[in-house]
């Protein structure tokens, strides 16, 4: 039993949890809004350097997650901003919630995802799909609609090259991070709205980063694997740690 916690058992216990050659996720769920973006006022919101594609986009989401090396069964809400890479389109999260804490903490240490926990409500029955995000009494995203048609030639919705920020608490320098999950779709369906509405509080201000009108929906069915691994871009300032205290931390 000891040796499950010593170095050889650590290592095994990574390779499970990240096989390199294996899946991470099975049959994710991710149900989509694609919406257009004011480019001004997302602006604020992005690290240093980091561009939003033209036209502004963002994929406003909520997710399901039924099976994953760790063991949680979860769901999370969060926003992806398309961003310009020199590998086309990318994107960065300048916010997310979730209610499981472990994927919390990988999420947020090893990828840069401004992970907070919260409360997510979620419901598939038959072609109907519900769901909301809420957090500290606030509701801040709700989305519903019926689904239809499969659609072949869907975009991906995680598989892009990401830009995140890790290291924003601490004396380290906080610093931008470059990696490109790996995506394995199952089905995507279009999903008709009948309702999408994003709130805002003083500790998430999603309604702030210039989130308008929806362009289209959907459902996403994916596995995922791990795909390239984090690497270092560049350092930012403290000022960025400080300026983003609101929506990453608080």
């Amino acid at each position: 039993m000891t040796d499950d916690y010593g170095l050889r058992g650590s290592i095994r216990q990574a390779l499970r949890l990240a096989p390199p050659r294996g899946l991470l996720y099975r049959d994710a769920h991710y149900f989509s809004a694609t919406v257009d973006v004011d480019v001004a006022a997302m602006r604020r919101w992005l690290p240093p350097g980091i561009r939003p594609a033209t036209p502004g986009r963002a994929e406003v989401f909520t997710a399901w997650f039924p099976e994953c090396t760790y063991g949680s069964v979860y769901h999370e809400a969060g926003i992806f901003v398309h961003i310009k890479t020199i590998r086309g389109t990318g994107i960065h999260c300048p916010w997310m919630i979730l209610d499981d804490d472990v994927p919390l903490i990988l999420g947020r240490e090893l990828l840069g995802y401004p992970k907070k926990l919260g409360r997510i409500d979620w419901d598939l029955d038959g072609s109907a799909i519900a769901a909301s995000a809420t957090r500290r009494g606030e509701q801040l995203i709700s989305m519903k609609g019926v689904l239809g048609e499969t659609i072949s030639d869907a975009p991906p919705i995680l598989g892009r090259p990401h830009r995140n920020v890790i290291g924003t608490l601490g004396l380290a320098l906080p610093r931008i991070i470059g990696f490109t999950p790996g995506e394995h779709p199952i089905e995507t369906r279009r999903v008709d709205l009948d309702e999408f509405r994003i709130g805002g509080s003083e500790r998430d201000p999603i309604h702030l980063m210039g989130l308008r009108d929806v362009v289209e929906a959907r459902l996403h069915r994916v596995d995922l694997s791990a795909g390239i691994p984090p690497v270092p871009i560049r350092p930012l300032t403290p000022l960025f740690s400080l300026t983003r205290l609101r929506p990453r931390v608080l």
